[in-house]
């Protein structure tokens, strides 16, 4: 679920604040029900496809619900970490991307404060601190060092959240950044973890963008091996770019982005 063109270059810290301890009645001190509000955010997100106005109201509906202290429960501060993840991933907006990541980083980093090895929210955090990291290039070393603890955690526990997302997500970032000693960037590393995710998730076309990637840099690697750049060129025709490619039902929106990416990524190739 990764678009990571982290420049490592930055030394800032990757924001670790948390939503404050006060309860309010809510917005001109009218009451509301918090809680079903939560809800609500909730099942706006789960409506599918996906649209960035809906997202948005999802959004919105998680900040107004956790002025109150009974909605920040560890179930909602995740799914509204998820719910700003992919703002700040499907936006067009830049400033809208990266406010929503780090309105993402508090609500994860609050879920952490109440249950630090909760996978969900150790995902959503590096993910968003990914996001952050590619927006603001400050702080690109420690959010390659959050993606980093936070994916080889999960992996090792072999929890699989958002098809073979903690694998795809390390890949991506071992494919894009830099070698040792001044990161984690390796090619064969990243290749394995993208061929991990897609073991875990074959018919998800975003791991198949991914490895694709993997595999053009591959065979660039090994002086142009042109079958393996032609098994990248029939990955993407089959599973985004092709007339016969089809989206994971509910995944429209999302299925639209990745293939914009594997036609940049044909063109380049």
């Amino acid at each position: 679920m990764l678009l990571l063109l982290l420049a490592v270059a930055g030394c800032k810290q990757v924001p670790d604040g948390v939503l404050g301890n006060e309860g309010k009645a809510g917005q001109n001190g009218v009451s509301f029900d918090a809680v079903a509000m939560a809800e609500d955010a909730v099942a706006a997100f789960d409506v599918t496809p996906r649209t960035l106005e809906r997202m948005r109201i999802s959004a919105a509906m998680f900040a107004q619900a956790f002025e109150k202290q009974e909605a920040r429960t560890y179930r909602f501060l995740w799914q509204a970490a998820r719910t700003t993840a992919w703002l700040a991933e499907y936006s067009s907006d830049n400033v809208e991307r990266e406010r929503y990541a780090r309105e993402g980083l508090t609500y994860s980093n609050t879920a952490l404060q109440a249950e630090p090895e909760a996978p969900e929210a150790i995902f959503y955090n590096a993910v968003l601190a990914g996001f952050l990291g590619e927006l603001d290039n400050a702080y690109g070393l420690d959010a390659v060092k959050r993606i980093e603890e936070g994916m080889t955690k999960l992996i090792e526990r072999e929890v699989n959240i958002a098809n073979g997302g903690p694998w795809r997500a390390l890949g991506v970032l071992q494919l894009r950044a830099p070698g040792p000693p001044v990161s984690v960037g390796s090619l064969r590393n990243g290749k394995r973890n993208l061929e991990r995710a897609l073991e875990l998730a074959p018919e998800w076309p975003e791991n198949h963008l991914y490895l694709a990637e993997a595999e053009f840099m591959w065979a660039s690697d090994r002086d142009g091996r042109e079958d393996i750049k032609l098994q990248a060129q029939e990955r993407l025709k089959k599973w985004l770019t092709g007339s016969d490619a089809k989206p994971p039902a509910g995944f429209e929106t999302e299925f639209e982005h990745w293939r914009e990416l594997a036609k940049k990524l044909e063109a380049a190739n």
